[in-house]
């Protein structure tokens, strides 16, 4: 473990969706800010899209957590399931124990539920995780979830967090009334290498560490290339990173040891990402080596002298923009 050799207090880069971990991009906090306003003014139906590993479990624990007590939740991860397995799968989440499998007892006994809870004062909410996998008669069932509620409230909130299909699968005429009663949409994309390097650095902060120079600057633009901004795929990269560092006793990170990493596979790029032939790679090798040397002799004038030949002279990635936050 790297723990000890950088003095960390935890992991900086876990696979969880831990809410204390969230960077707050202008992106991610705009879509916590208008997610938690819609479920506090219990407004039914919400949407949440972006990519595999943007954040949007995280973005969704950090909101729940905003709530305290004062919140109960049932997650759906399991979107295989036809609508009756799925309302009974709702039930048993929020803590029910459903007599039956007939769908008029199933709601009338949810429905029960949730005017009890909504006595107490309490938000009830229920998160719908890969709901592009969902088949649209089980979404159509979901929409009208929706209408149990009193003369001004709706009882049930409901999150649909989804990848980009999602909103294909919005356009189908069976699903015509459910894209409309969506009051919220936010569309997650990939950070930019200034967010990048903040998300890093603020990862690294709340697990402990006190410096910001673990991984260097040349580092952290290699880091951002190989990985396009997509979260989950740099906390692979700087763990794996750390580990190696820690095993090799340095003390810093650098884009000598990224490029090695990505040679032997021990980190994943991100989609989209385009090679050189197996020739050119070998000559990779040797362009990392010299970008090492040269960054050891690099002062304040030139300390992006590493990045800057990554990107002049080796020409090794293709940039993606996904778009946006958008809000419907």
């Amino acid at each position: 473990m790297y723990l000890k050799h950088f003095n960390f207090r935890e992991e900086p880069f876990g696979t969880s969706p831990d809410p204390k971990f969230l960077y707050r991009s202008g992106i991610h906090q705009e879509a916590l800010e208008r997610l938690t306003t819609a479920v506090s003014m219990r407004k039914g139906i919400n949407a949440i899209i972006g990519e595999p590993g943007l954040g949007k479990s995280t973005l969704v624990r950090t909101m729940l957590s905003g709530f305290q007590k004062n919140v109960h939740f049932a997650w759906v991860f399991n979107t295989t399931l036809n609508s009756r397995e799925l309302f009974k799968y709702i039930c048993r989440d929020f803590g029910l124990k459903p007599k039956g499998d007939d769908m008029s007892e199933l709601l009338m006994e949810l429905y029960t539920f949730l005017i009890k809870e909504f006595e107490k004062g309490k938000i009830n909410v229920l998160i719908i995780d890969e709901a592009q996998n969902l088949k649209p008669e089980v979404l159509e069932e979901i929409r009208q979830l929706s209408n149990l509620e009193t003369v001004n409230k709706k009882l049930l909130q409901i999150i649909l967090s989804g990848q980009p299909q999602l909103d294909a699968h919005l356009n189908h005429p069976m699903l015509h009334q459910l894209k409309q009663r969506i009051s919220m949409k936010a569309v997650l994309s990939r950070l930019g290498m200034e967010d990048t390097v903040k998300y890093i650095r603020h990862r690294l902060w709340v697990a402990g560490a006190r410096r910001e120079d673990i991984f260097t600057e040349a580092a952290l633009s290699a880091i951002h290339d190989v990985t396009d901004g997509v979260p989950r795929l740099i906390n692979q990269a700087c763990d794996n990173a750390l580990l190696t560092a820690a095993r090799k006793k340095m003390k810093q990170v650098d884009s000598v040891l990224i490029a090695e990493l990505l040679q032997k596979g021990n980190i994943t790029p991100a989609t989209g990402k385009e090679f050189l032939p197996q020739e050119e790679e070998k000559d990779t090798t040797k362009f990392f080596t010299t970008t090492d040397s040269l960054s050891k002799k690099r002062n304040g004038n030139n300390k992006n002298i590493g990045a800057e030949i990554l990107e002049t002279e080796l020409g090794y990635f293709d940039g993606v923009d996904l778009g946006q936050l958008a809000i419907n």
